[in-house]
């Protein structure tokens, strides 16, 4: 009993096998790598399919639905003076709430880039994990997505990794090499959770679970938009008679 708790205790003991656990990092690399190029690769194609079966229709019916009001205030002299001025202001306010809004977002995005801009990097290959993340903000900016934005900002995690030291500082030992694989681990890790929680991608995945028993879900919704722009047409017509 005495041998085996000794053995035990050595076990507990004994050095980390840095060497293979940096092999088995790179192999999880190209793993979770090859996913976010896969996901990426799906969100495009069913971006691109969304937007042919269902966006066109969905722009058409916003199209009718306005001509409707638009003529129900001529038809019924919905707008009266008074109502128009109270348009204007709505407008208006409308407009600085927007300019505000703006304002925000593109604050949001430089307190981002001030953290993550790849001029800060040390070394190339920080730079790489800084332009992924500069890039995910770029399309969080495009987007109006503030959520991302702020995610970004207050990840420490993605902050203290984009913060490795430079090659020219400090010779990239295992214990170095491993740091600098974690970083480019939790990068790769941010992008696929990005995609995962993205909404067209959580539809995508409703769609190929109707796929699975023979529905096809993107052409029933562009149906019904299309059966809704018939009795929009309808609708419009009968107030032009």
């Amino acid at each position: 009993m005495q041998s085996l708790s000794l053995h035990e205790t050595a076990s507990r003991n004994a050095p980390v096998d840095l060497a293979q656990e940096i092999a088995n990092l790179e192999a999880l690399i190209i793993e979770e790598r090859a996913e976010l190029v896969r996901l990426q690769q799906s969100l495009r194609e069913f971006k691109e399919r969304y937007t042919q079966t269902v966006g066109s229709p969905l722009a058409e019916l916003s199209e009718v639905e306005r001509a409707i009001k638009e003529a129900e205030a001529r038809l019924f002299d919905l707008e009266t003076e008074s109502e128009r001025e109270g348009t204007e202001d709505s407008y208006a306010a409308e407009h600085v709430t927007s300019a505000s809004a703006k304002t925000a977002l593109r604050k949001l995005f430089w307190s981002v880039a001030r953290l993550f801009h790849p001029d800060h990097a040390a070394d190339e290959k920080e730079a790489e994990r800084r332009h992924a993340v500069m890039a995910e903000a770029s399309r969080a900016y495009q987007e109006g997505d503030i959520e991302s934005l702020n995610t970004l900002l207050g990840d420490e995690q993605l902050q203290f990794f984009c913060a490795s030291p430079g090659a020219d500082e400090v010779e990239e030992d295992a214990t170095t090499r491993l740091l600098r694989l974690k970083g480019e681990l939790l990068t790769i890790e941010y992008g696929i959770k990005r995609i995962r929680q993205d909404g067209l991608y959580r539809l995508n995945l409703k769609v190929e679970e109707d796929a699975l028993a023979g529905r096809d879900a993107l052409s029933l919704m562009a149906d019904n938009i299309n059966r809704q722009i018939v009795k929009a047409r309808r609708r419009l017509e009968h107030l032009a008679e």
